[in-house]
């Protein structure tokens, strides 16, 4: 995976660094875009992040970076089967999950109009994570009232370093001036199980 990046990277800066390619009428553009997207995996359950991303363009090519926080909360269904009863009791556990996620990214624009532009992104990730998952778990139950007495939960604190790669695509559409409705999608492959999907949109402005 590392040898994979190193190619790409240096692929992309050989084409960054021949003057030939850049036309005379280039100049160099700054934009900012403000993104909400959500996490179609499973790893932490799911869940949305707000992020914010800064790119720098040269027409057809450039560099993004970005910060994003993850905020997922899951729930985690415990059965427990009463033979005498014929019943099975279901307790419902919350699980919740924290992740700070940051990536560099190098961009190709196949599409670089006046109002739409699409970029192809891809580059390096890195996240920490912190996350409650369920330990131990104490009840009592009341079979004649049918309810529970008490649930005590205990949790497992676990702090995660994630490192790795991503890829995907962002398309934006400039409805007024220098701003724009932007569409992102994200795919994340990173060590310690950190596996993500985002999709995403917001606003995204020139500046």
């Amino acid at each position: 995976m590392k040898n994979c990046i190193i190619k790409l990277s240096g692929l992309l800066l050989l084409i960054l660094i021949q003057p030939e390619l850049i036309m005379a009428t280039d100049t160099t553009k700054l934009s900012v875009s403000l993104n909400y997207s959500i996490d179609m995996s499973d790893t932490y359950g799911g869940g949305s992040m707000f992020s914010g991303e800064t790119a720098v363009s040269f027409s057809w090519f450039g560099v993004k970076a970005s910060y994003g926080h993850l905020n997922s909360q899951s729930y985690l269904t415990l059965k427990v089967p009463y033979d005498e009863l014929d019943y099975t009791l279901e307790i419902v556990i919350p699980e919740i999950a924290f992740m700070n996620l940051g990536s560099l990214s190098l961009f190709i624009r196949p599409v670089n109009k006046k109002w739409i532009t699409t970029d192809v992104v891809f580059g390096a990730s890195m996240g920490r994570a912190k996350s409650f998952f369920m330990k131990n778990i104490d009840y009592e139950y009341d079979i004649e009232d049918e309810q529970f007495n008490y649930v005590y939960t205990d949790y497992h604190y676990v702090r995660r370093s994630h490192f790795g790669y991503h890829a995907g695509i962002d398309i934006t559409v400039y409805f007024y001036k220098n701003i724009g409705i932007q569409l992102n999608s994200r795919i994340h492959d990173m060590n310690n199980g950190g596996s993500f999907f985002f999709l995403g949109s917001g606003l995204c402005f020139k500046l």
